[in-house]
């Protein structure tokens, strides 16, 4: 139509043509712009004047021209007037695209009758812009209804919704796909609910249940990938890992069976692997990535694989091979590290585009192995106890990041392979070439350096090389002190310290870390759980009851609880001391705070108990695997092993208790441990020693269950001869009648009603006169259990 600022002095010419054009129908507006170059309007501003002044040369003509020639002309203006129409919805969304979004909505507003197109270009524009400008989309949407008429159709909700979901608005979003049904009668497709379902996936927090719901509102057969990989989006934003792999399988069964027309992509793995990554599910990560290459791997070996198989096709592209080595990372696996990234150093993605042009501000896919991938490789071979990797990727980066120069974070990551290793020179090594690089290592740098000491000082003292630990002792302390001096580094924390007393404590140098402990409280620092830990060791490396009394006093001061680590260590400290008793009442103080031994920690205080002599340790011993199996006072993880077993079938050997021994062989093997041939052995000459060859023989036969052959035991083939002897002289069977205690002895190992009879036994044997042990029976039910752990019951 004609704007309404042309000059009055138009002729009745015009104004016929006007009628003319206008009749032909609404969806046609004649408007004074002619397409113009785009070089020709770098300043929006001058276009709008510029283009108006061209209309009216055009339309002057026009009204001079004769009646013959009007409807030609009119045809030439019509089609000039469709070209610039288009021409100008087409700059706008250029303009959008390429993030001049004060451009692109500066040449719509010039508009004076714009047209449905050219407004969604507009709203598109607000959309794409960073940040998103929603206000102004939904101005531009309802001025463009109540100003001009404008009848919105389904790429104007898809503009706006896009808006929404950047905008990270899922509220909005999914008010705006009810409004679009029930106000303006347009329904959506799938495109729109793709959009609602991003926009629960970007909101603050994420909504996958609504995601979730949305996606089984939209249409079946037109939603495509893009839909799915948002719904999955929003399950991995969430942390909600396991309804993001239902959903996945979901997507390759459909694919499987045919039935379904959505095929999981590279985008719907690599999202599936981040949501396990917010979950902290390695294990599944790593599941994931294998069973992908081994798919591919079959591929490329089978010309006549399934072409519909859901993973055809499929690669792990940079970021999901970066959840990968992350996983790789977090569980130490330094080999499949260096697997797959070997795999990300070739990869190669392709480019996202839209319209030919790639979106501002898009994040640029992961072309290659980056510096992150790197560095969580080196971190995997530090974990991985594989240093020597760590230290040859360092230098790998140099040369495969175009001459990269590592950061800290690399650096550090190679370091602590060697703290781990007890690499202290090599770790001093990395401080000096990370200098002349012009890296200025951190706190954590030189606590993992000190570290490195503390680990040498470990390993030395598990090997009694006691001499070397002066030099790493030295050199540690060394470093903590130029630290403290030079004012070009920086200030020791709280960790330095930590890893310095760690030095001192490994090295059996109790009163070095006490000084320590002095020393950082002086310069203002608070002390940690890992600062009493590594007191607690060097009490536990010295023996030192006395000195481990001092430290748990300082902890107290300094109002820090301790935890299972403090305790642990505590509990060996007094074992060494010996001190039985103590640890079991260390043992009953962490149930009693609520917290949860573990096996080693158990075992630890069978220990103490079965390295004692007297008969209440032998009872303190079996009470301890008592709780240990009780449901109520133990966590469900912790389960007798091996060693607990071994330390009490040989400790009750050693204490003339064959019958009792041999119950926990039989409770062993019903736990799935095979017992040790000198197990058996020490079982059996316990019986000849109390004059029960026929016992012996009983239970040697047994030994055949496991595989055992007692003929080729020197022990056990003497104790069968002299076991036919006997039974040729006596003439009795070698099977013994039964013994009427069996059921009272099977009580110590029985799991029946184990929370109520949290007992321990000593066994007396009738048939012995020498048994200097009387038959002890201690019922323990659930309160008496309970007052033993909290304290009021002193039976112990």
């Amino acid at each position: 139509m004609l704007i309404s600022h042309h000059p009055r002095r138009q002729n009745a010419t015009l104004l016929l043509l006007s009628c003319f054009l206008f009749s032909k129908g609404n969806a046609f507006y004649v408007t004074p712009w002619t397409r113009i170059p785009q070089h020709r309007y770098h300043d929006v501003s001058s276009l709008s004047a510029a283009t108006t002044r061209q209309g009216q040369e055009r339309y002057s003509t026009t009204s001079s021209s004769s009646s013959t020639t009007l409807y030609a002309t009119s045809q030439e203006s019509r089609s000039s007037s469709m070209e610039t129409i288009v021409q100008l919805e087409r700059d706008i969304v250029k303009l959008g695209r390429r993030g001049k979004t004060d451009d692109a909505l500066q040449l719509y507003k010039s508009i004076e009758y714009p047209t449905i197109r050219q407004m969604n270009g507009a709203i598109d524009a607000c959309a794409r812009a960073r940040p998103t400008r929603l206000k102004e989309a939904h101005d531009i949407f309802h001025h463009g209804i109540q100003h001009f008429n404008l009848k919105p159709n389904v790429f104007t909700f898809g503009s706006l919704m896009s808006a929404c979901a950047r905008a990270r608005q899922a509220d909005q979003a999914l008010q705006l796909l009810k409004s679009m049904k029930t106000d303006y009668g347009v329904e959506p497709n799938a495109v729109v609910y793709s959009t609602a379902i991003s926009a629960c996936a970007r909101a603050e927090p994420a909504q996958p249940k609504q995601a979730l719901e949305l996606l089984r509102q939209a249409p079946k057969n037109d939603m495509n990938v893009v839909g799915y990989n948002a719904a999955l989006s929003a399950c991995a934003s969430a942390g909600q890992w396991e309804p993001a792999i239902d959903l996945l399988r979901e997507m390759e069964q459909q694919q499987k069976s045919g039935h379904g027309v959505v095929c999981p992509d590279a985008v719907s793995y690599g999202t599936v692997l981040a949501a396990c990554e917010r979950a902290g599910k390695w294990d599944m990560i790593l599941h994931i990535a294998k069973e992908i290459m081994q798919n591919k791997e079959e591929n490329n070996n089978d010309t006549n694989h399934d072409n519909n198989d859901h993973r055809n096709g499929v690669v792990l592209d940079g970021m999901s091979l970066t959840s990968v080595l992350h996983a790789c990372q977090q569980l130490g696996l330094p080999d499949e590290a260096m697997y797959y990234l070997e795999i990300m150093k070739t990869s190669n993605p392709s480019q996202r585009k839209t319209m030919g042009l790639q979106r501002k501000g898009a994040k640029r896919p992961i072309k290659g192995a980056d510096a992150v991938a790197y560095r969580l490789a080196i971190s995997a071979c530090a974990r991985g106890g594989n240093w020597q990797q760590g230290i040859r990727l360092l230098e790998e980066m140099k040369f495969e990041l175009d001459h990269y120069t590592p950061d800290v974070m690399a650096y550090t990551s190679a370091i602590t392979g060697c703290e781990y290793a007890g690499e202290w020179k090599r770790a001093f090594g990395l401080v000096d070439a990370m200098r002349k690089d012009g890296v200025e290592p951190n706190v954590v740098t030189f606590a993992a350096v000190i570290g490195a000491c503390a680990t040498a000082c470990a390993n030395a003292g598990r090997m009694e090389q006691y001499d070397a630990m002066a030099l790493p002792k030295k050199k540690a302390l060394q470093l903590l002190k130029v630290m403290k001096m030079d004012n070009t580094i920086v200030d020791p924390n709280i960790n330095v310290y930590n890893a310095a007393i760690r030095v001192c404590a490994e090295a059996m140098d109790l009163d070095g870390a006490m000084t320590l402990l002095d020393q950082l409280e002086e310069e203002g620092l608070e002390p940690t759980q890992r600062t009493f830990g590594s007191l607690v060791t060097a009490c536990e490396r010295v023996e030192s009851s006395d000195a481990l009394n001092k430290v748990f006093r300082r902890m107290r001061d300094a109002s820090i609880t301790p935890n299972e680590i403090i305790y642990g260590a505590a509990i060996s400290c007094c074992r060494k001391a010996g001190e039985p008793e103590r640890t079991l009442l260390l043992l009953r103080k962490m149930i009693r705070e609520g917290l949860s031994p573990n096996i080693a920690t158990f075992n630890t205080v069978i220990m103490a108990q079965t390295e004692g002599g007297g008969k209440r340790d032998m009872e303190r011993a079996i009470l301890t695997y008592k709780i240990m199996k009780s449901k109520k006072h133990s966590h469900a993880s912790v389960r007798p092993n091996r060693q607990t077993y071994t330390l009490i079938v040989t400790a009750l050997a050693s204490k003339k208790q064959p019958r009792e021994a041999e119950l926990f062989l039989r409770k062993m093997r019903s736990d799935g441990y095979v017992p040790d041939v000198d197990l058996y052995t020490t079982t059996v000459t316990a019986y000849e020693r109390l004059g029960q060859p026929l016992e012996a023989v009983r239970l040697m036969e047994t030994m055949r269950e496991d595989g055992y052959d007692f003929y080729e035991v020197k022990v056990l083939n003497a104790a069968f001869k002299r076991a036919v002897k006997i039974v040729n002289v006596v003439g009795q069977g070698l099977r013994p009648p039964g013994n009427e205690k069996d059921e009272d002895i099977e009580e110590l190992v029985s799991d029946d009603d184990v929370d109520d009879i949290v007992a321990a036994a000593v066994i007396n044997d009738d048939d012995d006169e020498n048994n200097e042990f009387d038959f002890v029976q201690l019922d323990f039910d659930d309160d008496k259990i309970g007052g033993f752990l909290n304290g009021t019951d002193k039976t112990f």
